[in-house]
């Protein structure tokens, strides 16, 4: 009786619970730590967090692939076919990752990540939106899985999750009666496989039985000293006699006087939690498996998180290495329960889990090369365009001086990317700008002598029009000398089928082709800056010339004015004119 005045003392605030004062009919289910629960409800995904919130628990996070079977079993009994929220989202501001597995989303309920992901499509690549997840059961259109969609988009249900310390096992029954549990988080069902600490029974015996305990309700509490949890009272409720159904025990049903009938079990058996089966003796306590332990009838056995495997002893638990199975594209990192895939630099995580590699365009990144950018598989190159070089050791481009190799018989002008050619008189530029071919022949108005240039049998042009001459300002004498690296004015080109005449250099005479190529644009300075002077010298020669003449004219001037000088030009000068006719 002592142990049971705390409990009635709970009963009074707990009552209005049991009796469904604002209790909601939700699918649940509880195993391990937590509960699940699916409401039927449209909402957006914030009103169903709000919801979560408000009993106690968040939006459902899903951390492994059992827990990951646990929320489609609950679809499944509920018989649920449609989408329902899960506690995963990405905050407006924050980016897409493809390469992650959770694809830089996160749960609500926060903690660490993880590598567990169950998407049936990839999210959609965004910054800027807020997006949230949902989850798709199996049917006819997929597997199902995790799929994104806009957070303000309202969905018919969504599911809860509730953590608890530990869990109660059914409540044990000696007789037939009704059990209506009510869970802390707010909703009543009679199904539970396990309920979670603070769950109050209600327990309505056939025959209008009180359950044999003076009180119609248990309460699951705990931990007990032993380790667990448990009903209070323990049951089984509503018994009758041990003559019937072995008043609900599992091996021995007691009963003395004045009491009412309890169980026992045999030696080397221990009561269990529910206080009508039994266990072996410290079978699970202390736990002899590395893993979990579940008590059965002739002893233990001992079970293994997902990614492990349960050692030859059976006790144990071993890693298992997924790598050797290669589910990886290019990289498989094992990890203690999982893996992790990894792609070689150059490439991304894509398809599910990541275990795909998708090539990353580097060129699409803005400056990613000075001029050009070549994509091959992994990586990339850099390209100079027509004009320019690799500079050694870097990616710059150098411009490259095409004149450094004489490509013009002339002068050369280089300029970024390309160059030109600056012809010698007597020759244009070709169409490219990177070569010089003779040009037109225009008659000559200063006539040819044999001692300027020697005529041959006419198999050497002659063009004389690059600088108009008169014979009266610059005259050709066969006085000038000649040398292989001086132009002439008449720009003879030289050919190895043209006979040498005396006097004349021919193409293999002088410094060579190189050696002339080499000096033209300075050869070319001498000619100008030599006929600028030859005119100077003709303007001086010229001027001088008149001023003698003017000083010549000013002396004969007093001879003329003499007296019969004077009469020569009065009018007598016609009539000496009419009779010399």
């Amino acid at each position: 009786m002592a142990t049971l005045r705390p409990l009635l003392l709970l009963l009074p605030l707990l009552l209005p619970l049991a009796r469904g004062s604002g209790a909601e009919e939700a699918a649940v289910l509880c195993a391990g730590s937590a509960c699940y629960t699916l409401h039927r409800d449209e909402s957006a995904w914030k009103s169903a967090q709000e919801r979560c919130r408000r009993d106690g628990g968040n939006l459902a996070a899903v951390g492994s692939a059992r827990e990951a079977e646990r929320l489609r079993e609950l679809l499944a009994t509920a018989r649920w076919a449609g989408p329902a929220w899960l506690g995963l989202a990405l905050p407006r501001g924050h980016c897409v990752r493809p390469h992650e597995p959770l694809r830089g989303f996160s749960w609500v309920a926060g903690g660490e990540p993880g590598n567990f992901s169950e998407w049936a499509a990839e999210p959609a690549v965004t910054c800027v939106s807020s997006r949230c997840v949902a989850l798709r059961p199996p049917g006819p259109h997929g597997a199902g899985g995790w799929t994104d969609r806009p957070c303000r988009s309202p969905l018919p249900a969504f599911l809860c999750k509730f953590s608890f310390q530990g869990m109660c096992g059914p409540l044990p029954l000696a007789g037939r009666a009704r059990v209506t549990y009510s869970t802390p988080f707010g909703v009543r069902s009679a199904h539970l496989a396990a309920a979670p600490f603070g769950t109050l029974a209600e327990v309505q015996c056939d025959g209008g039985g009180d359950g044999g305990r003076g009180s119609p309700f248990a309460v699951c509490k705990g931990p007990l000293a032993g380790g667990g949890f448990a009903w209070h009272p323990p049951g089984p409720l509503c018994p009758v006699t041990c003559g019937h159904r072995n008043g609900g025990c599992q091996q021995l049903c007691v009963e003395a006087a004045g009491e009412s009938p309890r169980c026992a079990c045999h030696p080397g058996y221990a009561l269990a939690a529910d206080m009508a089966s039994c266990v072996p003796e410290d079978s699970c306590h202390p736990s002899p498996c590395q893993g979990s332990c579940r008590t059965l009838p002739s002893g233990f056995e001992c079970g293994c998180e997902p990614g492990f495997a349960l050692a030859p002893d059976g006790r144990a638990c071993l890693d298992v290495d997924e790598c050797e199975s290669g589910p990886c594209q290019h990289r498989c990192h094992n990890t203690p329960g999982g893996f992790q895939c990894h792609c070689q630099p150059g490439y991304r995580p894509a398809g599910p889990a990541g275990r795909q590699c998708h090539d990353v365009d580097e060129c699409a990144q803005p400056h990613a090369c000075p001029q050009l950018c070549i994509n091959i598989p992994g990586s990339f190159r850099c390209a100079c365009r027509p004009g320019f070089q690799r500079q050694p050791g870097g990616d710059s481009c150098l411009d490259v001086d095409e004149c450094l190799r004489d490509p013009c018989p002339g002068s050369c002008r280089n300029f970024p990317g390309d160059y030109e050619c600056l012809c010698p008189p007597g020759s244009r530029r070709d169409e490219d700008g990177h070569g010089c071919r003779p040009g037109e022949v225009i008659p000559s108005s200063i006539p040819q002598t044999s001692s300027s240039i020697p005529q041959s049998s006419g198999s050497i042009p002659q063009n004389s029009s690059i600088i108009p001459q008169s014979s009266g300002i610059i005259p050709q004498t066969s006085d000038i000398p000649r040398s292989s690296g001086i132009p002439r004015t008449t720009r003879v080109p030289w050919t190895t089928s043209t006979p040498r005449t005396p006097g004349m250099p021919t193409a293999g005479s002088g410094g060579g082709s190189d050696e002339h190529s080499a000096d033209g644009p300075r050869l070319l300075l001498y000619y100008i800056v030599g006929s600028l002077v030859a005119i100077l010298l003709l303007l001086a020669f010229a001027l001088a010339l008149v001023a003698c003449r003017r000083r010549a004219a000013r002396r004969e001037k007093p001879a003329a004015k003499s007296a019969a000088d004077n009469y020569c030009w009065v009018p007598e000068q016609p009539e000496s004119r009419g009779e010399r006719r």
